[in-house]
C-alpha cells in the first residue's frame, strides 16, 4: 500500500503555541485524516524538525499527539531537533555508530533509507552527513536488492532549490553524498526542511517535499533579507509503488472544504435539460 510522508511539525510543549498556532492540534487533524482514509498505509514517515526548540517536553507532547495513530510511525531528525531529549522520549528509535538515528524501512517493493543530517549544534541549521553516516548509507545501498526500488529520505535537501535564504542552510555535504548515490541512483529523494510543496529532478533523481505541519515558508525566489512565513494548511503525501513507477499523491489537511459528486454543477446549468445540453 506504500507509506505516508509528512514533515516539520515543530512541536512545542503543550499548551504552548508557535507562531500563534498549535502544532499538536494541527498534527492531530492529520492523524485523524490518516486514520479515517489511509489506515492501510504501511507506516508514516516524519522527515524531521519534530520539535522547534528540541526540549524533552516538546517530544512528550509529540508522543501524546501520535498515540491515536493507527499506523506505525518512524521519526527522523531535523536541524531544530536535539538527540538526547528525543532519545529519552523515543528510546526505541534505531541508532547507528555515533548515536545517529538512521534506519532502513521496507514496504511493497520499496526500500527507504532514512538519514540523520542533524548537526546538533544550537543555532546551526545547516545539514551534515559525516563519514560514519555516509558509510552506513553506502553499505545499505549495497544491501538493497536489484528488484527493490530505492528511496533516500533526509531532512535537508542536498542541492539549491532557487530560494536563496533556504539554499544557505541546505546539506553541507552534498558532494560527498553524491559520491555515494551515483554508485546506484535512488529512484526518489524525499526531504523536508523547506516548508513548501516542491518536486523536480536532481542529477537524474526525482525528488519531492511537502508543506510543513505547523507553518510554511513563503515562496521567495529573490534574496530577501528576511525569511517570510505564511499560513497554509499542512500536507500529507501518499507514496505508492505502481507497476513501473512511484506515485506521490498529496492531500491538504483541513483544506478540503467539501466532497461532492462530479456532474453536480450540471444541475445548475440553465442550458441543460434532463442532463443533456440543448440548443
Amino acid at each position: 500500500m506504500g507509506f505516508i510522508h509528512i514533515t516539520d511539525p515543530h512541536f512545542v510543549p503543550a499548551p504552548e503555541l508557535l507562531y500563534g498556532m498549535s502544532p499538536a492540534a494541527r498534527l492531530s487533524a492529520g492523524v485523524q485524516l490518516i486514520n479515517e482514509a489511509h489506515a492501510d498505509a504501511d507506516f508514516l514517515l516524519v522527515t524531521g524538525d519534530l520539535a522547534h526548540y528540541g526540549e524533552q517536553a516538546a517530544y512528550e507532547t509529540l508522543r501524546d499527539s501520535l498515540a491515536p495513530l493507527e499506523v506505525p510511525v518512524h521519526l527522523m531528525m531535523g536541524n531544530h531537533d536535539s538527540r538526547a531529549p528525543f532519545r529519552a522520549v523515543f528510546p526505541d528509535t534505531p541508532e547507528i555508530e555515533g548515536g545517529f538515528f538512521q534506519f532502513a524501512l521496507e514496504c511493497d517493493d520499496l526500500r527507504i533509507l532514512c538519514l540523520d543530517s542533524l548537526n546538533d549544534v544550537p543555532g546551526d541549521h545547516i545539514g551534515r552527513l559525516c563519514e560514519t553516516r555516509l558509510r552506513w548509507l553506502d553499505e545499505q545501498i549495497a544491501l538493497t536488492p536489484d528488484d527493490k526500488r530505492l528511496i533516500v529520505a533526509n531532512h535537508h535537501p542536498a542541492f539549491d532549490l532557487g530560494m536563496p535564504k533556504l539554499d544557505e542552510i541546505k546539506l553541507a555535504d552534498s558532494d560527498a553524498l553524491w559520491e555515494v548515490l551515483e554508485r546506484r541512483k535512488p529512484d526518489m529523494f524525499v526531504f523536508g526542511h523547506v516548508h513548501r510543496p516542491i518536486s523536480g529532478v536532481w542529477r537524474g533523481i526525482p525528488f519531492h517535499t511537502v508543506r510543513g505541519f505547523n507553518h510554511q515558508v513563503a515562496l521567495q525566489l529573490s534574496d530577501d533579507p528576511v525569511v517570510m512565513l505564511t499560513d497554509e494548511n499542512p500536507d500529507i503525501a501518499l507514496i505508492r509503488p505502481a507497476t513501473d513507477s512511484i506515485v506521490v499523491f498529496t492531500r491538504s489537511v483541513g483544506g478540503e472544504i467539501r466532497t461532492y459528486e462530479s456532474g453536480e454543477e450540471n444541475m445548475q446549468n440553465p442550458l441543460l435539460e434532463n442532463g443533456r445540453l440543448f440548443a
